[in-house]
């Protein structure tokens, strides 16, 4: 903190001194030790009538109260009379002053008290202070939070992000079920429907021919447009089912007793590992051809023979 002194020499006779001066301050934050004066102006301080001033830098003193002034007596003549002391505080424009109107003798401190006479702009300057605090405090709440809402925003992104995912995976989860409960009910339905149906004139050596075709969106189409072989499998494509057809009415009207087996197959079905007397059809759209064994396991497994019997 820069501070400036400024003392007054009283204009008695004698008033002045060649000794050397000594200056000690104290305030309510922090006391300064002694230091010695010289006017940086003059090279003869402290004559008759005299102000002799200069400047010093120490802590921040805060609202100076007391202090010491003395001469050490050197040289002849030292006895001081003095008037007052000033001291101004630089930064903040304040001003205390101590009267002393009395002679320092050599060696002897003369203890300053001081008052505060101009406030400078020092209420100005703390007020400015407090604000720039408060707008400090203001601002880094203000960005924490900024802070906080970004971080609350990204932990809300992630939650939504995690809740997304697993929402996609419990409806592929339940497509899966879905898809395949329709399958079994798809299986449940052909097995409902696996009923001998009655032949005509028949004896044991009758013929019957089924037919597998498919349902795609509520029509019945060839067996063609509702699977797909190839690879050594035969799958089922999306939205087709499979149904079995045991009269002309059905499907593409190839089943019946005895149906259209004849009509496309001259064989027996013993030959495509199917029971005898049982043909099994299905159609491109224009003809039927012969379903074997090996094909009806691949479409329903080790059950195949329940879903035609």
């Amino acid at each position: 903190m820069k501070y400036r002194w400024e003392i007054r020499t009283g204009d008695t006779w004698y008033a002045g001194t060649d000794a050397n001066v000594y200056l000690g301050l104290s305030g309510d934050l922090a006391s300064m030790k002694e230091m010695e004066l010289n006017d940086p102006d003059t090279s003869n301080d402290w004559e008759k009538g005299d102000v002799n001033h200069g400047g010093f830098e120490t802590a921040d003193l805060g609202d100076l109260r007391t202090g010491t002034l003395r001469q050490d007596g050197s040289n002849g003549g030292s006895d001081w009379t003095v008037d007052y002391v000033k001291i101004t505080n630089d930064e903040d424009g304040r001003v205390w002053l101590a009267g002393v109107n009395s002679e320092l003798q050599g060696n002897q401190p003369k203890r300053l008290v001081f008052k505060w006479v101009d406030r400078g702009q020092y209420d100005q300057m703390v007020a400015q202070k407090k604000a720039d605090a408060a707008k400090r405090v203001s601002d880094q709440e203000d960005a924490e939070a900024q802070q906080q809402d970004a971080e609350d925003a990204r932990l809300a992104a992630e939650e939504e992000k995690q809740f997304k995912k697993e929402l996609e995976k419990q409806r592929k989860q339940l497509q899966r079920e879905v898809q395949r409960a329709k399958m079994e009910a798809e299986l449940a339905k052909l097995r409902g429907q696996l009923t001998t149906p009655p032949t005509s004139g028949g004896g044991a050596g009758a013929m019957r021919t089924v037919e597998l075709y498919g349902v795609v969106n509520g029509a019945n189409v060839p067996l063609t447009q509702a699977v797909r072989v190839g690879g050594g499998t035969v799958q089922l494509l999306p939205g087709a089912r499979v149904m079995r057809g045991d009269g002309p009415g059905d499907g593409m009207g190839l089943g019946g007793s005895p149906g259209k087996w004849s009509s496309y197959v001259a064989d027996s079905p013993a030959n495509y590992g199917l029971p005898v007397g049982v043909g099994v059809l299905g159609s491109d759209g224009s003809r039927g051809y012969a379903l074997s064994s090996q094909f009806l396991a691949l479409l329903f497994g080790s059950g195949w023979a329940g879903v035609i019997s």
